[in-house]
């Protein structure tokens, strides 16, 4: 896989506050694209990649696992299991935000020294997911065209790895939740077990491909926006991203980096990149758990990287 430039990761990710959840609206013809693409995709990775490496005796009760598609969702990273009808819903909307975000993602990195920083993506989902500002869609915020920046070869391969791991993080995750039996928590100790056993559920899967869970750190580093400034908040948020849940998944990374490297062409390069993928999302971690760090932070991105420069701080 192309590797990115890991001081991205750490150098841009603290904040706090509370979570009123923004709208983000797409076109009906963005959605149709994500329908006639992602849709499909998503559901072979379900049945082959997902079901058919589980162990024998499983599958029959995966294979009932529905996937459901709706516009819209709770928020606009609202991917969510319903034990209840044994479903999985992926909102057209939140697949697509994803996309954007990890669009973004893989420009800045390429174009760091031109102003062009990570900080300003922080500011805009501090914007949208923390405060419920009523803000363009992701790229057009930036003053940004999607097809000139997929045009640019290796930001198209770094936002399609970000993204495509991502989703499928995410799928198998919640996969977990519905075949670990995982309902209604009634205190936070519980919601927290039950992210962490999803995630362990979902590394599982991606021990099996031989490959890196890239994405669902940067997907961690977008949805965290949307996370509860508080324990008490956290503890009844339904996917609270906790510190000993990033821990809980680095240590493993770090434990056996070739785990999730084994499937990639050049393993050896893979598992270093693991390995600092790791390292990067425990420094996260102990920064998420800093409230006092965190809204010195806060304070860093409103004055140096506010979102009145938006669309002059990328390269056109």
């Amino acid at each position: 896989m192309l590797g990115w430039k890991t001081g991205a990761l750490a150098a841009a990710l603290a904040v706090a506050a509370t979570a009123p959840w923004a709208e983000i609206h797409y076109s009906s013809q963005d959605l149709q694209r994500v329908r006639d693409r992602a849709v499909p995709n998503l559901q072979k990775v379900l049945s082959i990649d997902i079901i058919e490496r589980l162990p024998e005796a499983e599958q029959a009760r995966a294979r009932a696992i529905a996937l459901e598609f709706p516009d819209t969702g709770p928020s606009p990273l609202g991917y969510y299991a319903h034990p209840g009808n044994n479903a999985i819903y992926f909102p057209l909307t939140s697949i697509r935000f994803l996309d954007d975000i990890a669009t973004l993602m893989a420009w800045i990195n390429f174009h760091p020294s031109e102003g062009c920083r990570l900080e300003y993506l922080q500011s805009y989902l501090w914007a949208l997911l923390r405060k419920g500002m009523d803000v363009p869609n992701p790229i057009p915020a930036f003053g940004l065209d999607r097809e000139k920046l997929h045009a640019h070869a290796d930001t198209y391969s770094l936002s399609g790895k970000i993204y495509s791991s991502g989703l499928q993080f995410i799928l198998a995750h919640e996969v977990g939740h519905l075949m670990l039996g995982h309902g209604p928590v009634q205190t936070a100790a519980d919601s927290r077990r039950q992210e962490r056993e999803a995630d362990s559920f979902a590394l599982d899967h991606f021990a099996r491909l031989g490959g890196s869970p890239m994405g669902v750190f940067f997907y961690f580093q977008a949805a965290w926006w949307g996370d509860p400034g508080s324990d008490e908040g956290r503890a009844i948020h339904s996917h609270p991203i906790s510190k000993d849940r990033i821990e809980a998944m680095a240590q493993r990374m770090l434990a056996a980096p070739m785990d999730f490297a084994h499937g990639e062409n050049n393993p050896e390069r893979e598992a270093f990149l693991v390995r600092n993928l790791a390292l990067q999302a425990l420094s996260f971690a102990q920064m998420m758990d800093d409230d006092g760090l965190l809204n010195l932070a806060q304070d860093y991105l409103l004055t140096e990287f506010p979102l009145s420069e938006l669309p002059g701080a990328c390269p056109h």
